[in-house]
């Protein structure tokens, strides 16, 4: 999702432009995480520290891009980065009698 322009910036990848809808949707589906109707602007200058909009947010993405590093949507409800430290965590250790002496 983050390759935003084409070859020689002849304008924005379809995959890009995709992304952005999905991430748009997404947003104003996690009530929790707006302020109204506005939703957290994740754009390199705003860094989801300010409310905007969805078509702002929608703009800035396609003139700013997405913050670096912002794979995963935290700040928009997403919690898959929690899951997988869960179940990470739940993975049974080995039981000290049954582990070989050194």
């Amino acid at each position: 999702m983050y390759e935003k322009n084409l070859p020689n910036r002849a304008g924005l990848t379809p995959e890009f432009e995709n992304g952005v809808t999905t991430f748009i949707e997404w947003a104003k589906s996690q009530h929790a995480y707006m302020d109204s109707e506005k939703i957290r602007c994740p754009c390199q200058k705003y860094k989801n520290e300010v409310f905007k909009i969805p078509d702002k947010v929608n703009f800035d993405l396609y003139m700013k891009n997405f913050m670096p590093e912002y794979y995963n949507w935290t700040s928009h409800g997403d919690e898959r980065v929690h899951e997988y430290f869960e179940a990470v965590m739940t993975f049974p250790l080995q039981d000290e009698q049954t582990s070989p002496a050194l």
